[in-house]
């Protein structure tokens, strides 16, 4: 790997965090970019390196407010209306822990401090080396090789001889499972919730029709 590229991830890494303490970021757009630029950075460092360490906090403390924003600004509205109406209207508004979470996202990102180098991500470590085929539809299974699509998106992007076509197809296959991901952990939320039982299984039954789709889908992808 080049060292070249680190030392400018991690100089837009900084100036980005410097923007997005400075302008109090906080909407889903801005948590998105963070924590895009984020698993980026994290696929160029050795995972004993302390930034690395830093970065997965970050992303750890960034799940819960995406999980929040997923829910209210997708979820929600992937919902046929049929069902989405009869949903008691306290679920429509939005979580009051989100504001917590990024006051908590916040105090930490203003301590975070980036050095100018660190140390790269070893070149024989590679998820390429260690081909997973796609699991059964069961979503612990299928998100772990959602973060091995991942890892072989950033390499790709990252590596001197881009091939596009295959970074289209990886991106296709990681929004795909992420749909499946954030449909499993939207109905969970709901459960959360008071609405009747009745509505909360015809709900289950069609998201679980829907990632069946989305599956089929995924599997017709050739990696």
């Amino acid at each position: 790997m080049d060292n070249k590229l680190i030392i400018k991830k991690l100089k837009e890494f900084k100036k980005f965090i410097k923007y997005f303490t400075k302008n109090s970021l906080e909407n889903t757009e801005d948590i998105h970019s963070l924590r895009i630029k984020c698993r980026e950075l994290f696929s160029l460092l050795c995972k004993d390196e302390d930034l690395a360490k830093k970065i997965k906090k970050i992303i750890s403390l960034s799940n819960g407010i995406r999980d929040i924003d997923v829910f209210f600004g997708d979820y929600l509205a992937f919902l046929p209306e049929k069902y989405s109406k009869k949903i008691d209207k306290e679920v429509f508004i939005k979580d009051k822990s989100r504001k917590k979470e990024i006051k908590r996202l916040h105090k930490y990102l203003k301590t975070l401090e980036i050095p100018k180098s660190a140390l790269e991500r070893e070149e024989g470590v590679s998820p390429n080396l260690v081909h997973m085929e796609l699991p059964e539809l069961e979503q612990k299974k299928l998100h772990k090789y959602r973060i091995y699509i991942k890892k072989r998106l950033y390499i790709e992007k990252n590596s001197l001889e881009r091939d596009n076509e295959k970074l289209k197809i990886l991106t296709n296959v990681k929004d795909i499972l992420g749909a499946i991901n954030d449909n499993c952990n939207g109905l969970e939320r709901l459960r959360s919730y008071n609405i009747k039982l009745s509505l909360y299984k015809k709900i289950k039954n069609f998201t679980q029709e829907q990632n069946k789709k989305l599956y089929e889908e995924a599997k017709r992808v050739k990696l």
